[in-house]
């Protein structure tokens, strides 16, 4: 797929209209917009940031959350990714399908599937390709004409931005956020600082060491412009051909004061007690993901990605490699733990049959999870109002969706002596808040009126902190990347600006390859 451009120094006037569409990431967003516009008979060309496709779902988080309407969960996303994998199984999969659909995977199978709907969509494909900033854009009007990546220009009729980072949309101008709205400026309950909803945990002595920080000066309700934690979703087994966990060239032990302290008080007896009841895998794996109180995700390490440059976001990734690596090493080796929780780590591995190429070692996952990048303000900003009756529905609905509002830990803080606050989640206990089933309007996909006319982002859409919670979820950016798929194509077809598409057509569309857009449970 790392197909070869030349060209390198030519300007946009200069290149012929070879596709229709840019997609910037080849995202499960990214690829199921392909998928539709090869239905509409349009070309497209997907710039991929990074050497895989498939995104976080191939590069790590194998344990898609779906919603909890399964109805809900809908079109060629279903039907053909999670409905590919699910095939891929066959009746081995079964314990892992849910109607035909299969949620919980093996990472290469997640990225076979995905390249074989790109090579369905008929879509040119190219690895490694990034954009730096607005020079890397050229905008005439308010239209992107062309985008630039190493090896030169790449000119489109329209452009989706299925990237995690929503690095297209602002390099192009597109208004965007980052970090958490103040209550006030939706009128959000869940918005802002959230100090009464912290979890607090302890004692731990002493409460200032690394990864907790010095607390906030700020009111509850107060916006910043920090992010959820990110983490690294590692797959682990059991299997006697297993690769020992790797200790990485600056390991510090010390780091793991606080996860050694809260493994002591509460009794756990190895690394089978953290990681088996998380996520079970086809073919004997584990899911990783946070587990403990202090765990795989670390709080503030990710607050510099959202906006940072390439070398910048790169720290950030080796910082939570290091944290990630540290600990597995550290939970199979410290003699700080009794001998019976190492020897029981020590029974895990990282696989051989995944990550082959990883760029953090072999059986290390690829690609770090960015639960939360820069959110467009776009011609409708998705709120915590829009998830709940009276307001779940819309005229201009995409898809359905249900799944509570999920926001992990923002920031690690010392309280007192003893206590380590983690801030950010929105309830303050191992439950989200609830949500209703609700409609996602196409408004949330593109610019406001006035804005960009050519462009539709499915993963860093228009949404407040808060909104942008319930459905931040795989299988609902699948969807959003069908909805701008027939969004792309719709505009290139009547030569009017996305803001001025005709629902009914889109809503035809949608549900001609199974969508599906409304649900008796709305009301």
């Amino acid at each position: 797929m790392d197909a070869q451009h030349t060209g390198a120094q030519t300007t946009p006037a200069d290149l012929d209209d070879r596709y229709d569409v840019v997609i910037y990431g080849a995202t499960l967003a990214g690829i199921m917009a392909a998928v539709r516009l090869r239905l509409r008979g349009l070309r497209s060309l997907i710039l991929e940031p990074t050497g895989h496709v498939g995104g976080i779902v191939a590069g790590g988080l194998v344990k898609s959350d779906g919603p909890n309407v399964d109805e809900a969960h809908a079109g060629l996303t279903r039907s053909r990714f999670f409905g590919g994998i699910a095939a891929e199984y066959g009746p081995d999969g079964a314990p892992f399908q849910l109607n035909g659909a299969q949620y919980l995977f093996e990472p290469r199978v997640a990225e076979r599937v995905a390249s074989r709907l790109l090579t369905e969509a008929q879509a040119t494909v190219l690895l490694r390709h990034r954009i730096d900033g607005p020079a890397d854009v050229e905008v005439t009007g308010r239209r992107i004409t062309a985008i630039r990546t190493a090896d030169g220009w790449h000119r489109a009729r329209f452009f989706i931005d299925a990237s995690y980072e929503g690095d297209l949309m602002a390099a192009a101008g597109v208004p965007y956020t980052v970090g958490r709205e103040p209550a006030s400026r939706y009128d959000e309950p869940y918005a802002g600082f959230q100090p009464v909803q912290a979890y607090r945990r302890g004692p731990f002595r002493p409460n200032t060491l690394y990864p907790v920080g010095s607390a906030p000066r700020m009111a509850a309700g107060d916006g910043d412009d920090k992010v959820q934690a990110y983490n690294f979703r590692g797959v682990l087994t059991r299997e006697a051909e297993r690769l020992p966990f790797p200790k990485p060239a600056d390991y510090d032990p010390k780091r793991y004061l606080y996860l050694r302290q809260l493994i002591e008080q509460r009794g756990i007896a190895g690394l089978s007690s953290i990681v088996t009841h998380t996520a079970l895998l086809p073919n004997g794996k584990y899911q990783t993901n946070q587990a403990l109180f202090i765990g795989f995700d670390l709080p503030g390490a990710s607050w510099a990605y959202p906006d940072g440059s390439w070398s910048r976001r790169e720290e950030v990734i080796a910082e939570q490699v290091r944290w990630h690596q540290g600990m597995l090493y550290w939970l199979a080796n410290d003699p700080s733990l009794p001998p019976s929780f190492r020897a029981d780590a020590q029974t895990f591995g990282l696989p051989t049959d995944e990550f082959l190429d990883s760029p953090y070692g072999p059986g290390f996952p690829h690609a770090l999870y960015i639960r939360e990048g820069r959110r467009m303000l776009g011609a409708k900003v998705l709120t915590q109002h829009d998830l709940r009756k009276p307001n779940n529905t819309t005229a201009t609905p995409v898809c359905c969706w249900k799944y509570g509002m999920d926001c992990h830990v923002v920031q690690y803080y010392a309280e007192g002596d003893d206590t380590i606050v983690g801030e950010g989640t929105l309830s303050g206990t191992e439950s989200n808040p609830p949500v209703d089933l609700y409609q996602i309007p196409a408004e949330c996909l593109f610019p406001a009126a006035g804005g960009i006319e050519n462009i539709a982002v499915p993963l860093c859409f228009s949404a407040s902190h808060v909104g942008y919670s319930s459905p931040r979820m795989e299988p609902n950016y699948g969807m959003l990347g069908e909805a701008c798929g027939e969004l792309a194509a719709q505009s290139i077809r009547t030569g009017q600006p996305v803001q001025d598409y005709r629902y009914p057509e889109l809503a035809a569309a949608l549900t001609e390859h199974g969508s599906v857009l409304d649900l008796p449970g709305l009301r």
